[in-house]
C-alpha cells in the first residue's frame, strides 16, 4: 500500500515540485492550473504508484507540447489563443482518473480500476490531441451531428486530422502503458485504450455540438463558448446554460472509464 509509505509522499512532492516549477516557467499552466495539477498528480502518485503517474505525465507533457505548437501556428481561434491551462481544465480532465487511482489503491481490484484509469486518461488524451492537431487543419471543419462546415474551434467540430491526432494520443498512451506495466497483454492494452479513447472523444464532440452552451458577444458579435466576452455578459444562443466545455470534458472521461471497464470485463471473461 504505497499511500501508507512516507517515502512515497516525499517522492511525489519532490517530483511534482520540479515538474510544476518548470510548467510555470514555460507557461504551460496558470497558478490555479499548477495548484490543481499538483493535487491531481500527488493523489495519483500516492494511491496509484509510479506506473499510474508515468502515464499521466506522458499525457501532460505531450499535450502541452502540441498545444504550444498549435498556438504558434494558429493564434486566432476563439477561446483557444493562449494555450495556458487553468484549474477547471485540469479538474475536468483529471478528476475521473484521480478517483480511479484512489479506488485502485484502496481496493484489491487493482486491474479493473487501472483499466478505468487508462480509459479516463485515454479519453482526455485523445480529445486534447484531436483538438490541438485538428485546429491545424487548413480547411473548415464539420459539425459532427450534421456534417455542415463550421468555424475552427466550434464545439462539436471534427476533422480527419483531428481524429488522427486522437489516434496519436491513444497510441502513445498504449505504448507507454504496455511498457511500464504488465497487468494486461499488449493487445489488451490497445483494445482498452483505443475503445475508450474513440468513444470518449466522440462523446465529447457530440455533447459539444448538442447540449454545450454557446453564446454570442453583444459587442463584437462573435460566437463563443464563454458567457463573458469583451468584458460583458454574452447572449446565450444554443445549448444548456450550465453545460460548458469543462462539463463536457468530465462526462467524456467518465464514459471513457466506463467503456474501458466494460472492455476489460469482456476480455477477462473470454480468455
Amino acid at each position: 500500500m504505497s499511500y501508507l509509505d512516507p517515502l512515497t509522499h516525499l517522492e511525489a512532492i519532490t517530483i511534482l515540485a520540479i515538474i510544476f516549477l518548470l510548467s510555470i516557467k514555460f507557461k504551460f499552466v496558470d497558478v490555479g492550473g499548477v495548484t490543481a495539477s499538483f493535487v491531481v498528480g500527488y493523489v495519483i502518485y500516492v494511491f496509484g504508484g509510479r506506473n499510474y503517474f508515468l502515464a499521466l505525465i506522458a499525457f501532460y507533457l505531450v499535450s502541452v507540447v502540441f498545444t504550444k505548437i498549435r498556438v504558434r501556428k494558429v493564434r486566432e481561434v476563439e477561446n483557444k489563443e493562449s494555450g495556458i491551462r487553468g484549474w477547471r481544465n485540469v479538474v475536468a480532465n483529471g478528476i475521473t482518473a484521480t478517483i480511479a487511482a484512489i479506488a485502485s489503491g484502496l481496493s484489491g481490484e487493482e486491474k479493473i480500476f487501472y483499466a478505468a484509469y487508462l480509459g479516463a486518461l485515454s479519453s482526455a488524451f485523445a480529445d486534447t490531441l484531436a483538438t490541438e492537431i485538428g485546429l491545424l487543419y487548413p480547411k473548415m471543419p464539420r459539425l459532427i451531428t450534421s456534417m455542415r462546415k463550421v468555424k475552427p474551434g466550434t464545439p462539436g467540430a471534427v476533422t480527419t486530422l483531428g481524429y488522427l491526432g486522437g489516434l496519436i494520443g491513444m497510441t502513445i498512451l498504449a505504448l507507454i502503458s504496455s511498457t511500464i506495466d504488465r497487468k494486461f497483454t499488449l493487445h489488451e492494452v490497445f483494445a482498452i485504450i483505443f475503445s475508450s479513447g474513440l468513444v470518449g472523444m466522440t462523446v465529447d464532440s457530440l455533447l459539444g455540438a448538442t447540449v454545450q452552451a454557446k453564446y454570442r458577444c453583444r459587442i463584437c458579435g462573435k460566437k463563443t463558448e464563454s458567457p463573458i466576452h469583451c468584458g460583458l455578459r454574452a447572449e446565450q444562443v444554443e445549448g444548456i446554460e450550465y453545460i460548458n466545455t469543462h462539463t463536457v470534458n468530465f462526462v467524456a472521461t467518465v464514459i471513457g472509464a466506463v467503456t474501458a471497464s466494460i472492455v476489460t470485463t469482456f476480455l477477462t471473461t473470454t480468455r
